[in-house]
């Protein structure tokens, strides 16, 4: 009989067989119900990472991502993750500027369950500056508000929401679709494929949900590595 492995979140011994992947044993630990996939092979080379975190952030799944790649989905939400938190953080304060803002949602969980994205972006160079997620509120919205503080707007540059009416200051505020235009753009909309307002994706988390906002703010304002876009085509050993 052969040797259980032990889990690798906990370390214990006691886990059961889960099925297979990709031809191989699958074990799952009930008590911290974690489930892996115990191999003997060598680091998947970081080209594959890569490449997987480009197509996730080009709106595929993690399934099918991981299929194009001879991978399983478990690793890519793993290295999306860590490339997310690594690199994916929100940009610095800089001078006064001009901000545009506007929301769109998601489906959390189900259908049913809508999740609103709030964004701003700097209307003079059309990069994202920050984002939240959460209900079409005013708490929600307060939250990106308070952290835009840090930026001096000038300006805010919004649609007829009747929020903004509410939070926003007289003097420092503008209604008009006419100056709303950046977010509407269609490099905004490609790279939240995802989250359009037509996908039939339901994100399972609300973490998940910010890591994909954060990943395309990083296409969006073009702050990407070069290396990011290198599919490993031709290595055989990544597809094998």
């Amino acid at each position: 009989m052969k040797e259980r492995p032990c889990c690798a979140r906990c370390g214990s011994p006691r886990v059961v067989k889960s099925g297979h992947v990709l031809g191989k044993q699958r074990w799952w630990r009930r008590a911290c119900r974690y489930q892996f996939t115990r191999t003997n092979a060598p680091d998947t080379p970081n080209t594959v990472k890569r490449a997987a975190v480009n197509l996730y952030g080009h709106g595929l799944s993690f399934r099918t991502t991981a299929r194009l790649l001879g991978t399983t989905a478990q690793s890519v939400l793993c290295w999306v993750c860590g490339y997310v938190d690594q690199y994916c953080t929100r940009p610095e304060p800089g001078d006064a500027v001009v901000v545009e803002l506007d929301e769109m949602w998601h489906f959390l969980g189900c259908r049913s369950t809508r999740v609103w994205i709030w964004k701003a972006c700097n209307r003079d160079t059309g990069k994202l500056i920050d984002w939240e997620c959460g209900g079409r509120d005013a708490e929600t919205f307060r939250r990106l508000l308070t952290r835009l503080q840090r930026w001096k707007v000038r300006l805010y540059c919004t649609d007829a929401f009747v929020v903004y009416d509410q939070t926003l200051a007289l003097g420092i505020h503008y209604q008009g679709k006419d100056q709303t235009v950046a977010l509407e753009r269609a490099q905004q909309r490609h790279w939240t494929a995802a989250l359009r307002r037509c996908s039939i994706l339901v994100s399972r988390s609300m973490a998940m949900i910010e890591r994909r906002v954060a990943l395309a703010h990083l296409h969006v304002n073009r702050d990407a590595p070069p290396d990011m876009y290198r599919l490993p085509i031709g290595n055989s050993t990544a597809f094998a």
